[in-house]
């Protein structure tokens, strides 16, 4: 089942979570030569920034390049704005970038909960022509047909799991994703979207000593789309 929201009411709810990290995401914005990795909420227009929250990252990602089966690390640097890379060979038609932002675990003791460990994670491909094939623990790709996104965790399908698709204004839509970890859109506007989904796993673990009693993923994939309807601008950038 498909639903519509208004951008109003998704920004509402949205700054009532923004008091933490989990409200937020990453995402990757590419043009030519450069990648930026962005840390807050796109529907809301809302770029975190340093000094500020963009600092709690456990050091810089590092930005994974495939093109024409080959893959590339890409080191970058934290700006004022976001997590900045110069890429060798441009952003292609063909290319997928990836990063995954290190983030310190989350303290839930007031609560009476193990520590979290939050894992948030960016794809970025041009478009969705090409099927792209999943590597991080929760993916979302494209699988080539129009409109249509695959859900990925561990290497296996993910059913019945939302996924948020934000439009360049801000516009937004969810669905669910079939048995086989398939979702379908309609993409009405021209621009970049950012689709998001999230998946938490109960199972307990180790990071660095450190113990943890879930993990809790997030994961986007930013895309364009070059045919539809003029798209209205992005709200006016929120600030705190």
């Amino acid at each position: 089942m498909t639903r519509h929201f208004h951008p109003l009411f998704s920004g509402l709810v949205l700054a009532a979570l923004a008091g933490t990290a989990q409200a937020h995401q990453v995402w990757i914005e590419a043009s030519g030569t450069q990648a930026q990795l962005h840390f807050g909420e796109y529907a809301d227009n809302l770029r975190e920034t340093s000094p500020g929250s963009l600092d709690k990252f456990e050091g810089v990602p590092v930005l994974a390049q495939q093109s024409a089966g080959q893959t590339q690390q890409v080191s970058g640097q934290r700006t004022a704005n976001a997590f900045v890379y110069q890429l060798p060979a441009g952003a292609g038609a063909g290319d997928t970038l990836f990063a995954e932002a290190p983030y310190p675990l989350i303290d839930r003791s007031k609560g009476g909960k193990p520590a979290l460990l939050w894992r948030p994670a960016a794809r970025w491909v041009a478009g969705l022509g090409k099927p792209v094939a999943a590597t991080a623990p929760l993916d979302v790709v494209p699988t080539g047909r129009a409109g249509e996104l695959r859900v990925v965790f561990n290497g296996q399908p993910l059913p019945k799991t939302q996924v948020t698709l934000v439009a360049p204004s801000g516009w937004a839509r969810e669905a669910q994703t079939g048995a086989d970890g398939t979702v379908q859109f309609a993409l009405p506007w021209k621009g970049q979207y950012v689709a998001e989904v999230k998946h938490s796993d109960p199972t307990a673990g180790e990071r660095n000593g450190a113990k943890f009693g879930e993990t809790s993923y997030i994961t986007t994939l930013t895309f364009a789309q070059a045919d539809g309807m003029e798209s209205p601008a992005l709200p006016a950038p929120h600030k705190h």
